[in-house]
């Protein structure tokens, strides 16, 4: 590979930057002023509704006090609760209020619209492949120690 050629780990980075300003201007413009991308990795898919805050901070890859931390805000800003787990009252799960369920929403629909963009871009097939190929980097990735 010649200097001249990116990265493949420089274009999925800039990809995903792309994608979380996109999503993130999309949700101030909704009515979400004070969301910040880092807010953004806790609604993502499979989101915070009935998760522990520990197992958010482990599927986020940050610590425990910094996941705290975004949660005190955002529970201070009415987007989620924290309340007694269910089979463990010692444990707390996270609830989604209706303002937190509209920013999932909100990223969920651009989720979507990004993809069908690509797609008239191009090609459904091509997209598949590119989601079959992720799919499979992800699952080698997920499983690396």
């Amino acid at each position: 590979m010649s200097m001249d050629t990116p990265l493949l780990t420089t274009l999925v980075r800039s990809l995903h930057l792309d994608i979380r300003r996109q999503l993130l201007a999309e949700l101030q413009a909704a009515g979400h002023p004070t969301l910040t991308a880092v807010h953004m990795y806790v609604f993502q898919s499979p989101g915070p509704d009935g998760a522990r805050p520990t197992e958010l901070a482990a599927r986020t890859n940050m610590t425990k006090q910094a996941m705290n931390h975004i949660l005190a805000r955002l529970e201070r800003d009415k987007y989620l609760d924290r309340v007694p787990a269910p089979l463990d009252g010692r444990g707390t799960v996270l609830r989604l209020t209706e303002r937190g369920r509209d920013v999932e929403r909100i990223m969920v629909e651009g989720s979507y619209r990004m993809e069908r963009d690509w797609a008239k871009l191009l090609g459904r097939d091509r997209v598949e492949e590119l989601r079959q190929a992720i799919r499979e980097l992800d699952a080698v990735a997920t499983d690396a120690p």
